[in-house]
């Protein structure tokens, strides 16, 4: 009996982590059902306030016509490659507006400790890859790892927000963030919406 308890218990954490692995086409997009809603966080992993700020911030740049913004937060994907499961994430979604090209998509991959940005052309002038990074680092990697996703995402989306509607940031710790970056690559336009690796930022 032990040993049949043993198997069946073995079974279904492999069977729930199966589940757990996500694919692109698994995930549902939040604004299709509400409008009002612009974070997805299916396992949990952000808190009820955290996504009613990052909705609320995600809300008021659209209205105000700056960018349209949708994250995502999940514990593990079914592909190796971060980049490549965001790319195809946020292209069927569509993120953004056709013309004016400004979406901007937030992944973060738990098992992967990947946080990623995928940015339009029509905000990456601003949403630089120098300042993208230095956003992960300064206001989002402090939270990720002492284990707090939530305080992360909040305070890497307000210093979006913050840069975004005001043009700049505070002055940062460090002048040279261009050597954090890793494999840039830029895509075709698919939905009317290009979406532009930024950085892979391991949390440790």
């Amino acid at each position: 009996m032990k040993y049949l308890l043993t198997a069946i218990a073995v079974a279904l954490l492999s069977l729930t982590s199966s589940v757990a692995a996500y694919r692109p086409s698994d995930i549902e997009n939040v604004q299709v059902a509400d409008a009002e809603r612009y974070t997805t966080n299916p396992d949990g992993i952000l808190s009820t306030e955290a996504v009613e700020r990052l909705d609320a911030i995600a809300r008021s740049l659209k209205e105000r016509g700056i960018a349209e913004v949708a994250i995502v937060a999940v514990r593990a994907i079914d592909s190796g490659s971060v980049f490549d499961f965001g790319v195809e994430l946020f292209e069927s979604w569509g993120v953004g507006d056709k013309e004016l090209d400004n979406g901007l998509g937030i992944l973060l991959v738990e098992d992967e400790r990947e946080i990623r940005f995928f940015t339009g052309y029509g905000i990456e002038g601003v949403l630089t890859d120098a300042l993208s990074v230095r956003i992960q680092q300064e206001y989002m990697l402090p939270h990720f790892r002492l284990g707090d996703y939530s305080s992360g995402m909040v305070a890497g989306l307000e210093a979006v927000d913050t840069l975004l509607t005001n043009g700049d940031l505070p002055t940062a710790k460090g002048d040279d963030f261009g050597q954090n970056c890793k494999n840039k690559r830029v895509i075709e336009r698919l939905n009317g919406c290009l979406i532009s690796e930024k950085f892979d930022i391991p949390f440790d």
